[in-house]
């Protein structure tokens, strides 16, 4: 089991933030409502290669993300995670993060 973490805030677009994962990140459908996330490797980032279990699984929410860490790569979710954040912080002032 991993960390389950749900973040949120005003002015939220879904269509805009699948968009967004889908340029950033690996993405693959992990169920109905769910995406695994890994980041792309680049000479910048020393990403371990592709895994049957990915560092980060997501859903697109109406108001945010929800977003577990599945313990796997910790540098890995920590960097999906601020890009997260970052893209959320582009429409909205403040976001609210709580574990679930």
């Amino acid at each position: 089991m991993g960390k389950e973490l749900r973040l949120s805030g005003q002015n939220f677009d879904p269509e805009a933030a699948l968009q967004f994962v889908q340029r950033r990140f690996r993405v693959m459908q992990h169920d109905a409502s769910q995406l695994s996330l890994a980041l792309f490797a680049t000479e910048e980032t020393s990403v371990s290669p592709p895994v049957a279990w990915p560092p980060v699984f997501i859903g697109i929410e109406a108001n945010g993300f929800y977003f577990c860490d599945n313990l796997f790569s910790a540098t890995e979710a920590a960097l999906i995670f601020k890009q997260l954040c970052e893209f959320m912080l582009t429409s909205s002032n403040e976001i609210r993060i709580a574990e679930l």
